[in-house]
């Protein structure tokens, strides 16, 4: 590992939606690779088709209206159901400008993804706000966010881009429906989504 690596370890915080655990656990490169190992099996199962997603986000705000999406139901049962891992990186205000202080959180998502376990293995990066602006504002964001993560991965770690796929989905799947402008809204999913 890098000193850059170990210097900035501590930022990466992960939490098991899964299992319904509320509370964040430090994971090191190696607990990273194992968790995103183990939602492998699941995720080979499932198909993801990223534009159609896409296009029912885009439907549903025009059908509904940019204020709030707060109440609606989750955009993607395919997602939801998938385990998937909060990863904290933290962006400029209103921006898709990753902070300084989450570089060494993206890489060392990169070292997890260059663990053999994972080698050959894609990934859904998915960009989540909360429910503060409105609808289609976020969603932009969210999918910009995504693809920054994505593009940090790619162009600074050197991650193939063929094993990236980046989505945002706006304030459509908030992690807490009843506090819809809460940070914890905020998140960037990482999920493991089977063979390149």
């Amino acid at each position: 590992m890098s000193p850059m690596a170990k210097t900035l370890a501590a930022l990466l915080l992960l939490m098991p939606l899964s299992s319904g655990a509320q509370a964040q656990t430090r994971l090191t490169t190696g607990e990273l690779t194992k968790q995103l190992n183990q939602t492998a099996g699941n995720a080979q199962k499932v198909g993801i088709d990223v534009d159609a997603i896409r296009a029912d986000i885009e439907a549903r705000i025009k059908a509904d209206g940019t204020e709030n999406a707060g109440g609606s139901p989750p955009i993607s049962d395919v997602l939801k159901g998938l385990p998937n891992f909060i990863v904290q990186i933290q962006f400029e205000l209103n921006s898709d400008v990753i902070t300084l202080e989450s570089w060494e959180t993206v890489g060392r998502i990169a070292d997890a993804m260059f663990n053999p376990l994972l080698a050959g293995d894609r990934f859904l990066i998915v960009g989540n706000t909360d429910a503060r602006g409105k609808r289609d504002d976020n969603l932009n964001l969210s999918d910009r966010r995504a693809a920054a993560v994505a593009e940090m991965l790619a162009n600074v770690f050197r991650v193939p881009a063929n094993r990236l796929v980046s989505i945002g989905l706006g304030e459509e799947q908030l992690l807490d429906a009843q506090n819809p402008n809460d940070g914890v809204n905020r998140r960037v999913q990482l999920i493991n989504i089977g063979p390149v």
